[in-house]
């Protein structure tokens, strides 16, 4: 009687536990972190460099149907400063350089999924086209996909180059330009992140400076020029998962992106590279 009594206890005690856990939400795991996917512009079928509006198509209900977490950039900070949690399966869509065609394929198919992405745009391509460049996006068309969910950060104002350096040439904005003392290049990385930061805010309105590396390249006099500036976040070209708090690998407040622009890579392909970050 008195083994009978027990089980029925701890059978009781046990319903009790999995109730609790189901009302108040609470969970034996934490969240595996976020994959950053990186996108670039869209090219011809069959290049496999180059991401297709098909593929893209294909990724994002991919995305949907394993009911993948699409966050938006301002999510994406809260969960890193630790204001908010995220659920297991998050992930940010980000593009770089802010080429037209993200408006004009990449915004009407993320509309269908009800995505948000963000776009680190070259500044001064926008505020200065060329004709003789690949077509940016207005201002104008990124006021209208603001408003709709899509969201525009610093990828430079004019330093996505490669330069002379004293023995190769490197990505501009972390290396000194032949000749360049510290105090000079500060100045011009400053000058350069600022501009683009304050024309980002003139014509979309207040919001963080977070910041792409050009070819994901950066350096520790870089990083302490962004510390000057207020940027606490910034994004490489290396592929991992980002966990609050980091992993050790990167400085803090860099993150890692997977490269999702290729169209060799199909839904089923990307789900896969997904789960091989974790």
């Amino acid at each position: 009687m008195f083994k009978k009594s027990f089980l029925i206890a701890i059978g009781f005690l046990a319903a009790i536990s999995i109730s609790w856990i189901a009302i108040f939400g609470m969970s034996t795991h934490k969240p595996r972190g976020v994959v950053v996917l990186m996108y670039h512009d869209f090219g011809y079928s069959g290049n496999p460099s180059i991401i297709n509006a098909e593929v893209f198509d294909d990724q994002m209900r991919a995305l949907s149907e394993n009911n993948f977490n699409v966050i938006t950039m301002e999510q994406y900070v809260d969960y890193m400063e630790g204001k908010i949690e995220l659920p297991e399966k998050s992930v940010l869509i980000t593009f770089d350089d802010g080429y037209s065609d993200f408006y004009e394929i990449a915004y009407p198919i993320l509309q269908q999924y009800q995505f948000p992405a963000t776009n680190f745009i070259i500044v001064k391509s926008t505020d200065e086209p060329n004709p003789k460049q690949l077509p940016h996006m207005t201002w104008d068309q990124m006021r209208e996909m603001k408003a709709n969910g899509m969201s525009f950060y610093n990828h430079t104002y004019d330093s996505h180059k490669m330069i002379n350096t004293t023995d190769n040439k490197d990505p501009m904005l972390a290396n000194y330009k032949e000749g360049e003392t510290s105090e000079l290049y500060r100045a011009r990385v400053h000058n350069d992140l600022q501009k683009a930061h304050e024309l980002l805010v003139k014509e979309l309105g207040e919001q963080d400076n977070i910041l792409a590396f050009p070819y994901g390249a950066y350096s520790d006099e870089l990083l302490e020029v962004m510390k000057e500036l207020g940027i606490k976040h910034a994004f490489t070209i290396r592929p991992g998962v980002n966990e609050r708090g980091g992993d050790g690998k990167l400085p803090e407040g860099l993150y890692y992106r997977v490269n999702a622009g290729l169209s060799a890579m199909d839904g089923e392909d990307l789900i896969k590279k997904i789960t091989e970050q974790y």
